[in-house]
């Protein structure tokens, strides 16, 4: 049995000489995890054995009963909502970020619906608005959860994975009640509805809306969409109109995108691009997770302000840059 738990990772398992004994083996490859274990939920665990040369460094064995106890006792303890964030909690981002790595390889037993993980298509958790998958071909990396926290550092988050509890002071966390209609997001826009100008739009060009999500450190949220749809490797959160206010249309796409929910402050700019023309608004973070990102996003960034130019790749956001640095 592998047990990838908080306190650490273990292997138990049941040798010759435990069949008689009535007890259970149970390895580790860093001491430090069967010490916890010990201390927090199996006190019966016995001496510790080092073998530099096998598979697992350290080994103990404690009665079979005490170990069932120690799995309940687990159980019954539970009390956090997301595994890996618990893990940076408790062990640090490094370990964290490592069974970030297990969950990606095994997350493939889900997509491909196979009972062995295979080596083939990386697929996005969520499917397009067909209800299809969508294989992304050159998955981005996840950055360490430290990241997170240095204003002077590009942090980067894959779907579905591990983010710290709070940055900037603002908790991370999944937006259940956001607007499921068109109506809802008009009504949420209206709640806090900000002055802009009239969006005077060239013929011929969409209306499109966007945010500029900027955090307290000054580093700004940026999205990488999936496949680098449209030539883009990373830009602002945006999206044509389609009926909805701009306000509404921004606050949409910042979720869709993103996975955060936003507040809008005030007009920032507008752009003509090669078949839109984008109103962007400056916004702040309110909640939302960037890890629940959808389908056209294969992975959501936060990018110090000086780095923009070098991470968004498109001439057309390069006034966008401008403003928000003017802002």
């Amino acid at each position: 049995m592998w047990l990838i738990t908080p306190v650490g990772f273990f292997s138990i398992v049941q040798k010759p000489t435990d069949q008689q004994a009535g007890t259970l083996t149970v390895r580790a490859r860093v001491r430090g995890d069967l010490e916890a274990l010990r201390e927090h939920f199996l006190p019966g665990l016995g001496d510790m054995s080092e073998s530099p040369g096998n598979d697992y460094r350290f080994r103990a064995v404690a009665p079979r009963d005490e170990v069932a106890a120690a799995l309940g006792s687990m159980i019954q303890g539970l009390d956090y909502s997301n595994f890996k964030s618990e893990v940076a909690r408790v062990q640090g981002t490094g370990r964290a970020h490592l069974y970030h790595q297990v969950w990606d390889v095994l997350h493939k037993l889900q997509v491909e619906g196979k009972k062995q993980a295979p080596v083939g298509p990386t697929y996005h958790p969520r499917h397009d608005e067909n209800g299809k998958l969508v294989e992304i071909r050159s998955p981005s990396r996840a950055t360490s959860l430290e990241t997170w926290h240095e204003p002077t550092a590009i942090a980067r988050v894959i779907p579905g994975g591990p983010m710290p509890k709070v940055v900037s002071g603002v908790a991370v966390k999944s937006w259940a009640d956001f607007p499921k209609t068109a109506k809802g997001w008009e009504e949420l826009a209206a709640s806090s509805c900000v002055d802009e100008p009239a969006f005077q739009v060239p013929a011929g060009y969409r209306k499109a809306a966007g945010v500029v999500l900027r955090e307290p450190d000054g580093r700004v949220w940026v999205v990488a969409p999936s496949n680098g749809y449209a030539g883009y490797k990373a830009t602002f959160p945006k999206g044509t109109m389609d009926g909805k206010s701009a306000q509404a249309t921004a606050m949409t796409e910042a979720f869709e995108e993103s996975g955060l929910q936003v507040r809008l402050l005030r007009h920032l700019t507008d752009v003509k691009r090669t078949q839109s023309y984008t109103r962007y608004f400056l916004a702040e973070r309110i909640g939302g997770d960037p890890a629940d990102m959808g389908w056209e996003s294969q992975a959501v960034m936060l990018v110090p302000i000086g780095q923009l130019r070098q991470v968004l790749n498109s001439q057309y956001d390069i006034p966008v840059i401008e403003a928000v640095k003017n802002a």
